[in-house]
């Protein structure tokens, strides 16, 4: 087991605080690059990293939180991505030796995904996974995605460092003051999705305070059976004079971490606003706190559109029904790339009641236009749970990449060596396996 791993099932760890507010102290001016200083200003980036080390961090964050290449090629600097990622990770290496950890900071791509935009899953996994390859390359201990508010890209970023490598990967998610994500997920479901796909550690970071965050930590851990992380703001922002400020004191901002503790953190820092000064408060606090055990919860199946349902209980499923194989105008209709026609039959069976929906594919003629038209578009539509029928493995994990919720699967009768691939694609994107006999269409 990875080393941070088993020092936070015992311990709880400190995080750093906001690199952007010490390197404005530093001079770094509106509209630079922050990744730019890894190579050009290293000694004031080691000098950030040095103060939260000091200050009693455990786990430093590089200054690499918008270091992706379509973040930087708006600077100008696309072709410095692996530079970039490897030298900030090496500068905190550097600082960390063996401390502490290095957790490499990467942040969304500031795009919207599909339907709402025009950001795919695949352009969006290869992103964060050129930025991955780099911060492993750079001798990271920790993946940290953070300051997400869609869940589908969140899924790509997870999904992409699965796959780059074994390193835990803390997913945090930053919601707003209703208690949501900016995309309308849930602190509930978010845990559900990202715990089901294999994240060491979820939390939430940025947006709020202290008081609005310990909400959120409380509906993470209903979820159970998974550690959380924490970052707040420093208060909530206040524009004076034309500028952004934070007013919250070090130790008012750090007086909710037994709380914090006590319903399942096991890594607590700040964001925005936040300074050496407020790492201190919160190891002082630390210091202090006894560490309890963390509640477990059985999970239930969700979907993108937050309606939980508990289909794994019920005895029968009523499901509607999306199958190529019994309906050839919806086929011959989703080939022409008629999105409209894909809308309306969403919304008719997101209007019928149903427990779940139906989906096969099980022709390879079938799949690209079910992948990118149905299940990209239709999911946007329809709050009841996906379940989907396929012995095709390349073509249920095509399915489920996209998928932006927990799907229930049905195994067809196959041979045990192709039986034995779609149980491992079912294992990797969190999928629960339902009885087809339970389901009544």
């Amino acid at each position: 087991m990875n080393s941070f791993l088993k020092e936070i099932r015992d311990k709880i760890l400190v995080y750093d605080g906001s690199k952007g507010t010490m390197l404005h102290k530093f001079g770094m001016k509106g509209g630079e690059c922050p990744e730019l200083w890894n190579v050009t200003r290293s000694s004031e980036v080691k000098k950030v990293y040095s103060s939260y080390k000091e200050a009693g961090a455990n786990v430093i964050q590089t200054n690499t939180f918008q270091g992706n290449r379509l973040k930087l090629e708006e600077y100008g600097l696309g072709d410095k991505t692996y530079e970039l990622n490897i030298e900030a990770v090496r500068l905190a290496r550097e600082v960390m030796g063996k401390d502490g950890f290095v957790a490499a900071s990467i942040g969304p791509l500031g795009k919207l995904f599909e339907p709402s935009g025009d950001l795919t899953f695949e352009a969006a996994y290869e992103t964060f996974k050129e930025q991955v390859r780099a911060v492993v390359d750079g001798g990271a201990d920790i993946i940290n995605f953070e300051t997400f508010t869609d869940l589908a890209e969140m899924r790509a970023a997870l999904i992409a460092a699965k796959e780059v490598c074994d390193l835990p990967v803390i997913c945090s998610i930053a919601f707003e003051a209703n208690g949501r994500t900016l995309m309308g997920t849930n602190p509930y479901v978010a845990a559900v999705v990202l715990k089901a796909l294999g994240a060491d550690m979820i939390g939430t970071n940025c947006s709020l305070g202290p008081e609005q965050l310990l909400d959120i930590i409380k509906k993470m851990s209903e979820v159970g059976g998974i550690h959380l992380s924490v970052k707040p703001n420093a208060g909530l922002p206040e524009l004076v004079n034309g500028e952004t400020v934070f007013k919250e004191s070090p130790e008012k901002f750090a007086a909710l971490t037994k709380e914090f503790v006590k319903y399942g953190v096991r890594l607590i820092g700040g964001c925005c606003g936040t300074t050496p000064e407020f790492i201190k408060a919160i190891k002082s606090e630390i210091d202090r706190v006894e560490i309890p055990k963390v509640p477990g919860k059985t999970e239930q199946v969700i979907t993108s559109q937050v309606k939980l349902l508990n289909i794994e209980r019920l005895e029968k499923i009523r499901a509607g029904q999306i199958n190529a194989d019994l309906d050839k105008e919806f086929l011959e209709e989703v080939k022409k790339g008629n999105m409209d026609y894909v809308v309306d039959k969403a919304i008719d069976l997101s209007c019928e009641g149903f427990d779940a929906i139906y989906v096969k594919i099980d022709k390879i003629g079938q799949w690209p236009e079910f992948v990118n038209g149905v299940i990209n578009t239709a999911q946007s539509y329809i709050k009841e749970p996906f379940i989907v029928e396929s012995n095709i493995p390349e073509v249920l994990e095509d399915i489920l990449r996209v998928y932006k919720g927990k799907a229930g699967i049905v195994l067809n009768h196959c041979s045990s060596e192709k039986m034995e691939k779609l149980l491992l694609v079912a294992k990797k994107y969190g999928s629960t396996v339902i009885d087809g006999s339970m389901i009544e269409m």
